[in-house]
């Protein structure tokens, strides 16, 4: 029997605002598409499902969506409000994905992106930047849905983000969310789901992302999580690309 097809789709940045050699020397390095391979390598996934991966942001091209079982959209660098053109193409692309019914994961900016398709705001937080590894609140459905099964009743995930959604779409489920942030993870219905935080990010690597900022003493906010990945597990199940 093949394997069930997961797309990871890079949107990191563009070449002029994001440079993974900046992170060569770390075990993940600095490429995302390598960074959630080593996350399902190391659960014992990768080798159960067909791992394809595009550098979207460096203009590697979009595949025939009907040819994809489960995409996730990765993070960025970028505002969702730059309305770049590269972000019109990906959304247009997305829109031709929910038509497809398959399933669909987003991660910061991939979360971003898929609430402003809904009609939400995207707006800088007001407390400033996060970039710290926190704990997130579930909601009731949160706790009960099987993208958080066995993380906990308080789990912390590693942030990276200046803005976030101000109001969850219409006509979707909150799964979490802080004091600041109403919308920190959301099943949209028909197999979508997104979140504003990073499990597949190793602490070392979002440190480093702070060393060279204006604020480098957030390098000192993360901590070792090694059972976040897990929720990537859980989407990979509720996907169907793998056995429960």
């Amino acid at each position: 029997m093949a394997k069930k097809r997961l797309l990871y789709i890079s949107m990191m940045g563009t070449p002029d605002m994001y440079d993974p050699l900046l992170y060569d020397d770390l075990p993940d390095t600095g490429d995302d598409r390598l960074i959630v391979a080593n996350r399902l390598r190391e659960w014992g996934v990768l080798k159960t499902i067909d791992y394809q991966a595009i550098g979207f942001t460096n203009g590697e091209a979009l595949p025939d969506p009907l040819n994809i079982d489960a995409v996730i959209v990765g993070g960025s660098v970028h505002s969702i409000n730059e309305n770049q053109p590269w972000q019109i193409v990906l959304m247009a692309w997305l829109e031709r994905w929910r038509e497809t019914g398959r399933p669909v994961l987003g991660i910061c900016g991939g979360h971003q992106m898929m609430c402003v398709m809904a009609g939400s705001t995207v707006a800088p937080r007001a407390s400033g930047v996060k970039g710290t590894s926190a704990a997130i609140t579930l909601t009731d459905a949160g706790r009960n849905h099987p993208l958080f099964e066995g993380v906990g009743d308080l789990p912390v995930f590693h942030f990276g983000n200046f803005d976030h959604v101000l109001e969850a779409p219409e006509n979707t489920t909150v799964l979490a969310n802080d004091p600041e942030s109403p919308a920190l993870a959301i099943d949209h219905g028909d197999n979508w789901y997104s979140i504003q935080f990073h499990p597949e990010a190793s602490h070392d690597y979002m440190a480093r992302i702070w060393v060279k900022s204006p604020t480098p003493e957030y390098a000192l906010n993360y901590i070792s999580l090694p059972d976040a990945p897990r929720l990537l597990v859980n989407f990979i199940r509720l996907a169907g690309l793998m056995a429960v």
